[in-house]
């Protein structure tokens, strides 16, 4: 079977949102699931048609529990104390103090789904054999995060975990970017803080490469966003 299938050519958000809620409602049936598929920069050859690609079932033997809980250290980076002296700023995601959820609200439903992009690059429309959303990943053997050591099965059981505690759905996949649509509802503040920690901890560009000036700007944007999109530098 193949890894997917994906549109010959580029499909206009607003059509690509109408057949992504279609084929979503029937993936019961058809164990398809559709997703927004973006390039790099703009190209829809690299990755998905080139090959830029893992064999599937690389990292099988990533834990997401003792990924998560464990530390970001200082001594990792050129200047310690500086990054020790940052992760004290930053002290509420800074670190994962426990693993989050379930949350209360429902995850989006088939009818709910949306295009986490606007129409400023190039979408197709890419159906991937799983048995739930997050599971699109497993099978891509997705280079994505992989200056973080976090490609193929790595941020596929992510994603899985993010969706089963936080009911995040998978929506869209570019390069190196991955958007997961969060619960229509929203999410409740200890949940939030609870997911941002998490993030920072699996993509800390999300914070650090942004524009935001400071924490409480992130976490506003986060708790009114309806996606979490995520770019690996």
């Amino acid at each position: 079977m193949p890894l997917a299938w994906m549109t010959a050519e580029p499909v206009e958000p607003e059509l690509l949102g109408a057949w992504m809620r279609r084929l979503a409602a029937d993936f019961g049936r058809t164990g398809l699931w559709p997703v927004a598929l973006a390039g790099f920069a703009g190209d829809l050859e690299r990755p998905w048609r080139n090959g830029e690609l893992f064999e599937p079932g690389g990292n099988s033997d990533f834990d997401v529990e003792d990924f998560l809980l464990s530390p970001t250290d200082p001594q990792d980076f050129a200047d310690p104390d500086d990054m020790a002296a940052h992760l004290g700023n930053i002290a509420p995601i800074a670190a994962v103090r426990r693993l989050g959820g379930p949350v209360e609200a429902p995850p989006a439903g088939a009818d709910e789904l949306i295009v986490p992009w606007n129409g400023s690059e190039p979408l197709a429309l890419g159906l991937v054999p799983a048995t739930s959303p997050a599971g699109a990943l497993s099978g891509l053997g997705w280079w994505g995060p992989t200056n973080y050591g976090l490609e193929g099965e790595a941020i596929a059981r992510i994603a899985a975990s993010w969706q089963e505690r936080y009911h995040l759905t998978l929506v869209g996949i570019g390069f190196d970017t991955l958007t997961l649509q969060l619960p229509p509802d929203g999410l409740i503040h200890h949940e939030l803080m609870d997911l941002l920690a998490e993030v920072y901890r699996v993509c800390p560009d999300d914070y650090e490469q942004s524009d935001f000036h400071d924490l409480e700007s992130y976490i506003e944007f986060r708790d009114f966003s309806p996606v979490l999109g995520l770019w690996w530098d």
